[in-house]
């Protein structure tokens, strides 16, 4: 039960610090833009453009929620939305420049923040804590 418990702690103090991180990213940026917006842009800077159902799938969002996300995109113009010409029902999002700038910026805010937190760590924890990420990451692929 030791070792279960001891996972338990490590998953629950790095879903803490996590969250710490998202608070103070929404706090710093002072964009209007949720992790979830962010996530969006960066997916359609990364693959270009791309139909809704496909971005649901690869974030893991419902349909529902993506539609909700892209109201506000669409309207701050960071994303632009494409019929398909052979098909109607189909639609493509792409990225605006706009939605670049402000993808940047929130890049730049995530930077900053994440450069905080992990100041108060030495070069060798960080170092450890990079080996043992990198790990973690590995056994996913």
């Amino acid at each position: 039960m030791k070792e279960e418990q001891t996972i338990f702690d490590l998953l629950h103090i790095m879903d803490q610090v996590t969250n710490k991180m998202l608070i103070r990213f929404q706090q710093e940026s002072k964009l209007s833009l949720g992790i979830s917006h962010i996530l969006v842009l960066l997916e359609l800077h990364t693959k270009g453009e791309q139909r809704p159902s496909d971005l649901a799938e690869t974030l893991g969002f419902t349909p529902a929620s993506l539609t909700h996300l892209s109201t506000k995109l669409i309207k701050n113009e960071y994303i632009t939305l494409r019929n398909d010409e052979n098909d109607r029902r189909t639609k493509y999002w792409n990225l605006t420049p706009l939605g670049l700038e402000i993808l940047t910026d929130a890049k730049n805010y995530g930077q900053q923040v994440r450069t905080e937190f992990f100041s108060h760590l030495s070069k060798d924890e960080r170092q450890n804590l990079l080996e043992i990420y990198t790990k973690l990451n590995n056994t996913f692929i």
